[in-house]
């Protein structure tokens, strides 16, 4: 007698646009079921038309603590499981320090980083059951701070280090951690993205991969940069 593997199921934040969608549209296409969530409810319902017996779309604000448990107990209710945590939701305001406002600082540690808590907060319980795997969508600017990202960096060095604690918290649970740290990507979220950026889908690829690695292997940190064209690596 075959017995057949439960699909798996997965909570992708940030999930309308960009990067996001393309990791909901990648996942979906390998026949995992996604609950999708975002603020943007007509773009959450395209992703949902696209891949009917595999996305349910979820909007709300994953900053907030109700909204995120909702989201979880949505994802159990609908699929009885959860797999894949992947926190990608993420927003960026470039100024320097002595000019970036309280409420941009805020919005962005709400976005980048307190949503990434939450939601693994209240996935974790469901996570242990599967032996799931949470990864943590940082950037290169997690590694390393730059002038006019002091917020920004530091709402990703935070993600760095609430990877690596989870990382030791839920190995005695074979639950996974991974940290995926790109470099620019071609989508919304760069208002002016070099030609040789990143692609989502490329990266959304990568994040794939690491989720379906061998079982006995953990893909922990991983920096991805572009090839820079070298008319390019010549420009001063």
């Amino acid at each position: 007698m075959t017995t057949h593997s439960p699909i798996k199921t997965a909570l992708v934040t940030g999930a309308s646009k960009g990067l996001g969608k393309e990791i909901v549209r990648r996942f979906a296409s390998a026949g995992i079921n996604v609950l999708a969530t975002a603020r943007s409810v007509d773009k959450l319902k395209q992703l949902e038309e696209e891949f009917p017996n595999h996305v349910i779309h979820f909007p709300g604000d994953i900053s907030d603590s109700n909204h995120v448990k909702s989201m979880v107990e949505q994802v159990i209710d609908s699929f009885g499981r959860l797999d894949f945590v992947i926190n990608n939701a993420g927003l960026a305001h470039f100024s320097p320090v002595e000019d970036l406002t309280e409420s941009q600082w805020d919005e962005m540690m709400n976005i980048n980083l307190k949503a990434a808590f939450l939601t693994c907060k209240y996935a974790i319980p469901h996570l242990k059951k599967t032996q799931g795997h949470i990864v943590n969508i940082s950037s290169v600017a997690g590694t390393e701070a730059f002038a006019r990202g002091g917020g920004y960096c530091a709402s990703k060095f935070g993600m760095m280090a609430l990877s690596d604690a989870l990382t030791q918290e839920l190995k005695p649970h074979y639950v996974k951690v991974s940290t995926l740290c790109p470099g620019s990507i071609q989508t919304e979220f760069s208002s002016n993205p070099k030609s040789y950026s990143l692609q989502a889908s490329d990266v959304a690829e990568s994040v794939y991969q690491i989720i379906t690695a061998p079982a006995n292997m953990i893909i922990g940190r991983v920096i991805m940069r572009p090839v820079v064209p070298i008319d390019f690596q010549n420009k001063k």
